[in-house]
């Protein structure tokens, strides 16, 4: 149920942009604001999201919330594009709700070229 009506373009709008939710501590860290469009990325690929700021999270941890479908955002892409079919360190479990990234600016992106 996750994602089975994530093609229905009123929930889509509902939605809104695909968001990264960051803690207060780490947007500032990171010189970014609520609004602003941030780039994550790891050896799957690149995804870019909207920031949302929010106490919700712990620092040192963004929040990106999957069900989306990748034809609904920027680059045809979601969240699993990040996630890499790994196991964990504990137990062998999945690490799909733990993917490290980067968190990449447009000014950094900017400087890189």
């Amino acid at each position: 149920m996750n994602s089975c009506y994530g093609n229905d373009k009123n929930i889509q709008r509902r939605l809104g942009e695909p968001k990264i939710t960051l803690h207060p501590n780490d947007a500032r860290d990171r010189k970014v604001a609520d609004g602003d469009r941030v780039i994550l990325a790891n050896e799957g690929g690149e995804l870019t999201l909207t920031v949302a700021i929010s106490e919700i999270t712990q620092p040192g941890v963004g929040i990106v919330h999957k069900g989306r479908w990748p034809n609904a955002s920027i680059g045809d892409a979601n969240i699993n594009l990040l996630v890499r079919g790994r196991k964990s360190d504990i137990a062998e479990s999945t690490t799909v709700h733990g993917t490290e990234v980067e968190l990449k600016t447009l000014e950094m992106m900017k400087a890189a070229e």
